[in-house]
């Protein structure tokens, strides 16, 4: 599921340049290619909406079961934990986005080691 929401998340934040592109080409198109386009626009919405639907769905089912029991206050409670938790895995991912931008913008040149750098080392 979580694959699903980053392939989402990443269709939907590419959609605006995707339109854009699409529109810029809309402008030089024959009628039947301008049908053809709308036909694709449109059927690249109603999959997006499926899918933006179906994470949906997935969560009230899974929060139903898990959740569906606790009274009112549990729940509130429950919710603050859970925006607390996804504040701090937000931060964390944009902070490893930025790392990564980094890393691959500097990955073709040699960096001068600062003897008071934090070295980031993986597991092998």
């Amino acid at each position: 599921m979580i694959s699903k929401m980053l392939a989402l998340g990443f269709d939907l934040a590419t959609m605006p340049a995707r339109l854009t592109w699409r529109s810029a080409r809309a402008i030089s198109m024959s009628p039947a290619e301008f049908q053809r386009f709308t036909e694709e626009l449109r059927q690249a919405s109603d999959e997006a909406a499926r899918e933006i639907q179906a994470v949906i769905a997935g969560v009230d089912a899974e929060m139903q079961y898990k959740a569906g029991h606790l009274s009112g206050e549990q729940k509130a409670q429950a919710a603050s934990l859970a925006l607390q938790a996804a504040e701090q895995h937000l931060s964390m991912a944009a902070v490893n986005l930025l790392r990564a931008l980094w890393l691959s913008s500097h990955a073709s040149r040699e960096i001068a080691r600062d003897q008071n750098g934090v070295i980031i080392e993986h597991e092998s």
